[in-house]
């Protein structure tokens, strides 16, 4: 299931007179690293994840090395990249810009036709809880509504828990870390990585 808000249009675009509108915006649930992707795919081809990663490693560097010679790539079903370039300084004579003036400033994606058609899923409104609300909830309640989405997404992260609950954000990591520490889930990752799932049985 993947949620989305409704969002006010900012005021500089909207023009004297004219009514408010709103417009839908995706509610991310998190981040998937590439590790857990691959992990994914191992478990589903039996492709060793060693193997899977080389392949991405080796692909990432001839797609750099075909960007860096003025290519465009095309990866696939994915979609197409291309290098950007920009200039150290504007110009209104083309013969004052020389050519160590202009570097490589990045990689643009543009998304394949099948890529962008083939996006599916449920979509739902997020209802939004109160943070004072959510203070009235026992550590019971909180456990069933992070073990619910594991169950259904297969791991939660520290902003779904605070879009879920209404908790606030250090408040929401204390509580999924008291979680892990009793053993009812499992942190993974660090950082903006850093998700937790249902701990393996042994």
């Amino acid at each position: 299931m993947a949620y989305y808000n409704l969002k006010k249009k900012p005021a500089l675009t909207t023009e004297e007179g004219e009514t408010e509108t709103m417009y839908a915006d995706i509610v991310y649930n998190g981040t998937i690293s590439a590790e857990r992707l691959i992990h994914m795919v191992a478990k589903r081809t039996g492709f060793k994840e060693g193997v899977i990663d080389g392949i991405l490693t080796e692909l990432k560097d001839d797609v750099l090395q075909y960007l860096g010679e003025g290519y465009r790539v095309e990866l696939g079903e994915f979609g197409f990249f291309s290098a950007k370039v920009k200039a150290s300084r504007l110009v209104t004579n083309k013969n004052d810009l020389r050519s160590n003036s202009v570097t490589f400033n990045g990689v643009n994606f543009r998304a394949s036709k099948s890529f962008r058609e083939g996006l599916r899923g449920d979509l739902e409104r997020k209802k939004s809880v109160d943070f004072r609300a959510s203070l009235e909830w026992d550590k019971e309640i909180l456990k069933k509504i992070v073990l619910q989405h594991i169950r259904q997404h297969g791991f939660i992260t520290r902003s779904t828990y605070t879009q879920l609950t209404g908790r606030l954000k250090n408040t929401a990591l204390a509580d999924l870390k008291s979680f892990a520490d009793e053993g009812v889930i499992k942190r993974v990752g660090h950082g903006n990585q850093m998700h937790f799932i249902i701990p393996p049985a042994e």
